[in-house]
């Protein structure tokens, strides 16, 4: 077993930890580049959103979003600073993530050491792209939440460590503002709350029975990790036998009171929230904002019983961390080291409790049981993140982000534990220790198979400048090909798919649109120029605002989506009668008048309707108030999936009707 003294000559210079964090931009790049040429889940409203909030539109009011403002707000601001472009966004993601990573370092840093955090923040660049590609590629409200809620919890853990009271309280504020800026991308933030509460009565627990702060950096149980983290040498102190000796290196607790932490981190929330919230007021529209994210956000959250978002939560959850099974094996370890540990506490306090000396325990045995409470905070954040998961009966891809950065932390702790224990073993377990790190490395590549084959295939396409089969097979390729086809059609760039006549020149129409530069499209748009008239706009029915970017045409209305028009959720509205409306009906009939008045305001060439060609129930044409409205407008045929309506010209209109789909 190594010497303290050696171990804790082990600190990683500065020049070592800004080469790691330049290599790991370099992965995040890696990873990640070769899929910026594709708009992914939901990544047609954001960029939509941010391209109306640059033309001077109000959120919320002039623009329908049911998500909270900070995405649409940062959306706005990256095109104003770099251009509205698809690279703008990819790039930042990178950088974003990269940051992500910085702040899981310090955060282990804190509660471990150095290697803990830089294996975590390794952990994190690759891990977040190893789910679902359409829901970990893009940057959604989940992912951009994780910066202010991981730099939440680390302040708030840092208050609770901090001898300085002034240095706690502005720990305490600054975990609270953090929270409040998080929330304001994705409420499931109010989970790192919870965790907060959870987290405050382990912490004091732990005080009042060693009444010592811990060096979190220093501290680890040396039974079961005895390579993996330094301590320090434990000198008595106190002759004082009322209480605990204070080990070396240790100050004596000053803490803020429970009320006043609470309080702070309370003013701390309402300061973080309070920008956006004085925006909302500004631009008018905190009633839209109160109808579309919270009235909307509960009713979405209940359209699933527990017995139907059961199965999901169980098979969703399972897949995720059997296909991230090096965090799984990580979680696997700290979990059953904890639970070890509660027992050995146990069993001390029972030998202290009918033993004659009743002195607390002092040096290293406090050491000793300090040592796992970090790894006991940890599993509260995990669970607490776990439980915000959750909420809203889903559990689509996306939503895993909210538990990756306390199981980076735990897969961090847990995997160089595992490598500490099996070191301690010596040459008994080198069968042992050569099959486990086996299995990391066929784990590594399991994972890395299944999600960055499709990488490499983009890559290789790059090189050779050309679409691989692999790749115009693949859905997201399909998808956006689907989508610019109908940009290309409602941009007159396409011949309407209507008649048999003009097959052949449409094949050969798609082929030149299969060639064109991924924004060709958006060239001579709008959004570079002012409106000149019907042919400017487009009005999406359904839920493809992507369609909007790909043409670079200006929406006719605020309604990026048919949700509030139909009162049925976009993840449902597809299958047939398998679906509730969450909207009462008067409520649906108001903001369809509201959309016929922004149709005549700025009226469309092209009407496209996704949602009828999927649900004909939910079609544009199934509801009276618009039929007048489509009737000057004729069916040109299926682009795709996707219905195409053209305005029929004062003079076409002693002809046939439109012709319904």
């Amino acid at each position: 077993m190594k010497t303290i003294a050696a171990l804790n000559a082990k600190k990683i210079a500065r020049s070592t930890i800004i080469k790691t964090f330049a290599v790991l931009a370099v992965i995040a790049f890696l990873l990640r580049i070769f899929y910026a040429t594709h708009l992914f889940q939901d990544d047609g409203l954001w960029f939509t959103a941010g391209e109306e909030i640059l033309r001077g539109k109000a959120l919320y009011r002039e623009i329908y979003f049911d998500k909270p403002p900070l995405l649409p707000l940062l959306y706005a601001l990256l095109f104003q600073l770099f251009g509205a472009h698809l690279l703008t966004i990819r790039l930042f993601t990178i950088v974003y993530t990269v940051v992500v990573g910085w702040a899981l370092y310090r955060f282990a840093a804190l509660l471990y050491d150095q290697r803990t955090g830089l294996l975590a923040a390794a952990m994190f660049v690759v891990f977040s792209t190893t789910y679902t590609t359409g829901h970990f590629q893009g940057l959604n409200t989940d992912l951009l939440m994780l910066l202010p809620y991981t730099l939440g919890a680390y302040w708030f853990v840092r208050s609770q460590t901090a001898a300085p009271q002034t240095s706690a309280r502005r720990d305490a504020l600054l975990s609270g503002l953090a929270v409040g800026i998080a929330f304001q991308t994705n409420p499931k933030a109010l989970f790192d709350l919870v965790f907060f509460a959870l987290g405050y009565g382990l912490l004091a627990k732990a005080r009042l029975r060693f009444g010592v702060r811990r060096p979190w950096a220093d501290q680890a149980h040396q039974e079961v990790l005895p390579t993996a983290i330094p301590h320090r040498q434990v000198e008595r102190k106190s002759t004082d036998e009322s209480k605990p000796d204070t080990p070396a290196g240790m100050t004596a607790i000053r803490y803020p009171q429970s009320a006043i932490a609470m309080l702070l981190v309370f003013a701390g929330f309402l300061l973080g929230a309070l920008p956006f919230w004085i925006y909302l007021a500004a631009t008018d529209a905190l009633a839209d904002y109160q109808a579309s994210v919270w009235d909307w956000g509960l009713r979405y959250a209940r359209y699933h019983s527990f017995t139907e978002t059961l199965w999901p939560a169980l098979s969703q959850s399972f897949s995720y961390l059997v296909l991230n099974n090096v965090l799984l094996v990580g979680l696997l370890f700290v979990v059953v080291m904890t639970l070890k540990q509660g027992r050995r506490e146990r069993a001390h306090r029972h030998a202290v409790k009918n033993s004659d000396d009743t002195e607390p325990a002092t040096g290293a045995d406090s050491m000793s049981l300090w040592g796992f409470q970090a790894d006991r905070l940890l599993l509260l954040w995990f669970a607490a993140s776990l439980a915000g998961m959750t909420v809203g009966g889903r559990f689509y891809g996306h939503y895993f982000f909210e538990i990756l950065p306390s199981l980076c932390l735990i897969g961090g702790r847990g995997w160089l534990g595992i490598s500490a224990v099996l070191q301690a073993a010596g040459e008994k377990k080198l069968r042992l220790r050569r099959a486990v790190y086996a299995f990391l490395l066929i784990g590594c590549l399991f994972t890395f198979g299944r999600f960055h084959t499709r990488t490499a295939i983009l890559a290789m396409d790059w090189w050779r400048g050309t679409k691989s089969a692999m790749t115009r097979e693949w859905l997201h390729e399909r998808l956006n090909q689907e989508e610019r086809q109908a940009a290309a059609t409602v941009k007159d760039l396409l011949a309407t798919p209507r008649g048999e006549s003009n097959e052949e020149k449409r094949t050969e129409e798609l082929n030149l649109l299969a060639r064109l530069g991924v924004e060709a499209l958006r060239a001579d748009s709008p959004r570079k120029r002012l409106a000149q008239g019907r042919a400017d706009y487009l009005f999406v029915w359904g839920y493809r605002p992507e369609i909007y970017f790909w043409s670079g045409l200006l929406p006719a209305s605020r309604f990026l989506s048919s949700q509030p028009l139909t009162g049925v959720p976009a993840d449902v509205h597809y299958f047939g009668e398998s679906y509730v409306a969450v909207l009462d009906g008067a409520t649906t009939a108001a903001n369809r008048q509201q959309l016929l008045s922004d149709l005549q305001a700025t009226p469309p060439q092209y009407i496209v309707d996704e949602l009828g060609f999927f649900n004909r129930d939910l079609g544009m044409q199934q509801y009276p108030e618009l039929q007048k409205f489509l009737a000057d407008y004729v069916y040109e045929g299926a682009a795709g999936r996707f219905l195409i309506f053209r305005y029929r010209r004062p003079k076409e209109k002693h002809k046939s009707a439109a012709v319904s789909p």
